[in-house]
């Protein structure tokens, strides 16, 4: 797959196939990808917790629904009758109700280190993921009760949990997601300074 239609392509999917597991060598492939991502100073801080055991997902799918609650409540009071956030709103709820049912959770954690050691990685990730047909998305809600995480994967005090990301054959479509144009978000040499792309 060329590289621009799979970024292109890499939308979050949050609806994956519950019944459909993953092949552990495709697990390898793609976390093996996440660690080819660069790392201030190659310190390689990220250490990435797979989970596939039913319980265990379980378990973190009853945290990841708590912690879900309280934001949902927040984005549906900011989405109004806006019917685009109310449908990102509902495929986040779809989520909120079944991220114990993704066959892979992957967790990226990390003893102190720097976020942008961690989150190219995760994009390398979502990259290799989709290229071989696996949807992902990332969430952060899980950080609501981040000891709760801890507790059921045995993950030390001092390392970070970055990131709970679910894995699987989605149920959705690919294709683009809707985005406002280059132009509008991209400002040259100052603030604010606007070009029209020739």
């Amino acid at each position: 797959m060329d590289v621009f239609e799979a970024i292109a392509t890499t939308r979050a999917m949050r609806r994956l196939d519950p019944d459909r597991s993953v092949a552990e060598e495709d697990i390898w492939r793609v976390v093996e990808a996440a660690t080819k991502a660069p790392s201030g100073g190659n310190a390689q801080p990220v250490r990435w917790t797979v989970v596939t055991d039913a319980e265990r997902r379980r378990q973190l799918g009853e945290i990841y629904a708590e912690c879900w609650k309280p934001v949902h409540d927040r984005y549906a009071s900011a989405a109004g009758g806006d019917e685009r956030m109310s449908r990102v709103l509902r495929s986040a709820d779809h989520l909120g109700d079944h991220m114990g049912d993704a066959p892979v959770i992957v967790l990226p954690c990390s003893k102190g280190g720097d976020p942008a050691s961690v989150f190219p990685a995760c994009q390398n990730l979502f990259l290799a993921a989709r290229a071989i047909g696996l949807g992902t998305t990332l969430t952060t809600v899980h950080r609501l009760n981040e000891q709760g995480v801890r507790d059921v994967l045995g993950i030390p005090d001092d390392v970070t949990v970055w990131a709970m990301i679910p894995m699987g054959y989605p149920l959705g479509n690919w294709g683009e997601a809707q985005r406002r144009p280059v132009e509008d978000v991209t400002y040259w040499d100052a603030y604010g300074e606007a070009r029209r792309r020739p």
